[in-house]
């Protein structure tokens, strides 16, 4: 019973949620299954409702898309003209959210949710935008397709056979005070299209051959419908517990999600959000980051697995990053740790021939899974996205032909010595020789150069040494096999001694990291100077990543100031301590950071434009500074990121203790300040 009372009552993270959505403004949401369903002339109506009821109402972006109805609705709206700008040589327009803001009026319409801004805006998608006017206390109406869903984007693709580029992610939706579903008969939509009320005749044509067929309609109005009823389910369960109404609650539970490189692992991310949703569960994104691999890990995989944790964190999972030899054991005890009650795994790809010599990963799991669900879902593969904000390209480094060169070098060498001895020694050990040269270029330089030594070795080899010489030609077909035996040897060398030289990499990188966060809150403990914390913060935060950083604090009247620098490499202006930066647009993206208590810069999608990525250094939600790091030749490692996350809690607990210490002192003194007044 007294489980069933601790159930009725709102946790603390719904409490705080409540709290937090109080000061905001509230969203609402007109919902369709398609385009023409009269979302817009829906929204346009029932904002011309609230005028008359003397609500501040103002336009902030709409599209009419040419179509009459729509137009005639807008007439009598107040309207903020839009932002002008300038690219690729035109002058485009976009909401202009500062103007809105300093209107600040009480209802504000924002069209299509999902729309991706011109390049240059503040924030890279609209939804963006509308979280801003949000925060600022403003109620918002706005405008949103189901196929624009993240979690069902690929359930879209699947029925309608067209992959949606822009999606807005499922907490923007879910988080909204109310869901309006508008919906219109397939039959109707389709003869609105044909008498050109949604798109012109020309894209009218085409978009009934492909996408507004009856059967893509009917299947999308399903998938509204269903996502509606869930909102309202939601909305009830809510209720119930807001009220103390006895009910049958939910069990509490989680649904993991495992997260690879694979193309197909952004499936799985939103099936297991979609699980998550109609389980009333969390969720769970675990990336198995294996100690030991056959070949290290490229760019480009890295680059995926970021982009998958990113697709987790922005539906709302929660991420976890794990380092492991045997993967379906620490899948397990990952998911036993978390109270994990089912996981999603993709279907294997792999040959029968391969599970046999490997074995399965999923018949491991399901096996060893005792009371967890598995499930396996099939992956469709789907083209490369290409994300519409990253930082600058890779600077490519130079070919390395001197790796090559001293490789042909060696064998050269090993050949003249080998000719002035060949009536002393047998060939059997001329071969042997021929491994020196492929084993240190494979231990200095890495495989590509060994594979090449070791076919310069292959070729010298018979060209000097097997009969007839001086030909490449072979009499004797077993020195073909001993030819076979050196590659696969060489290969065999080269390939683990890379692997080798990238596990001795990373331990010495994992070593630094873990040494310099030591070395820092060793440093921290004792120092009550912010001055000292920052400078400190930056040198060993710019030594261990490799890059440039700086640190901005506050000063007394609340304006963002350079507290600690350390520059790899110092060109142009030098930036003054107790200043602000020199660079009044870095600047103007590092007070945005401060005063939201969100990442901004380069590599995000907020003011991507900037040549550094700003992260809010936070302690118990309290904003007190701001960690910047410059993001120019590579991209940030979701290792280094994690790095990144330990060093800002650390300078984040020092700056608020020093801080807290100074409203110590400064309350201790008043009170002898003022007795001394007295007497």
């Amino acid at each position: 019973m007294a489980e069933t009372k601790e159930e009725k009552r709102l946790n603390p993270d719904e409490l705080l949620e409540q709290i937090a959505k109080e000061s905001q403004g509230k969203l609402t949401v007109f919902l369709g299954a398609a385009a023409g369903v009269g979302k817009t002339f829906t929204m346009l109506e029932a904002a011309h409702n609230k005028l008359k009821d003397g609500v501040d109402v103002v336009i902030g972006w709409i599209e009419t898309h040419g179509r009459q109805e729509t137009e005639q609705m807008v007439v009598g709206l107040p309207r903020i003209e839009p932002l002008m700008i300038d690219y690729r040589g035109k002058s485009l327009a976009e909401m202009n959210i500062d103007a809105i803001l300093a209107r600040k009026p009480e209802l504000v319409l924002v069209d299509e949710l999902a729309h991706t801004n011109i390049p240059g805006s503040r924030h890279v998608r609209r939804f963006q935008d509308v979280e801003e006017i949000l925060y600022a206390g403003i109620d918002v109406y706005t405008t949103l397709n189901v196929q624009h869903i993240e979690s069902l984007n690929d359930v879209v693709a699947q029925i309608t056979g067209v992959i949606v580029r822009e999606t807005v992610p499922d907490h923007m939706v879910e988080q909204a005070d109310t869901v309006q579903l508008i919906d219109i008969p397939p039959q109707d939509l389709i003869k609105r299209l044909k008498e050109g009320k949604v798109y012109v005749p020309g894209q009218a044509e085409q978009a009934l051959r492909k996408f507004f067929r009856p059967g893509n309609i009917s299947a999308l109005r399903e998938l509204a419908l269903r996502f509606t009823a869930n909102r309202v389910d939601k909305d009830v369960n809510q209720y119930m517990r807001a009220h103390r109404i006895e009910g049958p609650w939910p069990a509490a539970g989680r649904v993991m999600v495992c997260v690879s490189g694979s193309p197909f692992s952004a499936q799985l991310i939103r099936a297991a959000r979609r699980l998550a949703g109609g389980l009333h569960a969390d969720c769970l994104a675990v990336h198995i980051e294996a100690a030991k691999r056959r070949f290290p890990m490229g760019d480009k995989e890295r680059d995926r697995v970021a982009r998958n944790m990113q697709l987790a964190e922005e539906l709302g999972a929660k991420t976890l990053t794990v380092v492991g030899n045997e993967l379906t054991q620490e899948i397990l005890e990952v998911a036993r740790a978390h109270n994990v009650t089912a996981i999603v795994i993709g279907k294997p790809r792999h040959s029968r021939l391969w599970e046999l010599w490997h074995g399965s990963v999923v018949d491991k799991l399901i096996r060893q899974s005792g009371g967890i669900n598995v499930y396996v879902i099939q992956g469709i593969e789907e083209p490369e996205q290409v994300s519409a904000i990253k930082a600058a390209n890779p600077i490519a480094s130079p070919e390395p032909w001197h790796h090559y060169a001293v490789g042909l070098i060696m064998t050269a060498l090993i050949t003249l010595a080998s000719l002035l001895l060949k009536n002393r020694i047998e060939l059997v050990n001329i071969v042997l020789l021929y491994q020196l040269p492929v084993t240190l270029s494979a231990y200095w330089w890495g495989r590509w150069p060994s594979y090449f030594t070791a076919l310069c070795s292959v070729i010298t080899f018979d060209f000097f040494f097997i009969a007839p010489t001086l030909n490449f030609a072979v009499d004797d077909i077993r020195y073909l096999w001993s030819f076979v035996t050196f590659l696969i040897v060489a290969f065999v060398i080269g390939g683990r001694t890379e692997l080798l030289r990238h596990e001795a990499l990373e331990a010495r990188q994992r070593e630094k990291s873990t040494r310099a966060l030591y070395e820092f809150s060793r440093e921290i403990a004792a120092v009550s100077d912010l001055q000292v914390i920052a400078a400190g913060m930056a040198r060993q935060a710019s030594e261990t990543l490799d890059r440039e950083v700086v640190i901005l604090l506050p000063d007394n009247g609340g304006k963002l100031v350079l507290r600690g620098e350390h520059n790899l490499k110092t060109t142009g202006p030098a930036n003054v301590l107790g200043q602000p930066l020199l660079d009044s647009a870095e600047a103007a993206v590092a007070s945005w950071v401060y005063e939201h208590g969100q990442s901004a810069g380069r590599s995000t999608e907020t003011l991507p434009g900037a040549k550094y990525l700003y992260i809010p250094l936070k302690a118990h939600e309290t904003v007190v500074g701001v960690f910047g790091i410059q993001v120019i030749a590579k991209n940030v490692t979701p290792e280094q990121r994690r790095l990144m996350d330990a060093w800002i809690g650390l300078a984040a607990i020092a700056v608020e203790r020093v801080k807290l210490a100074e409203q110590t002192r400064e309350a201790t003194r008043q009170p002898s300040c003022a007795c001394i007044r007295s007497e």
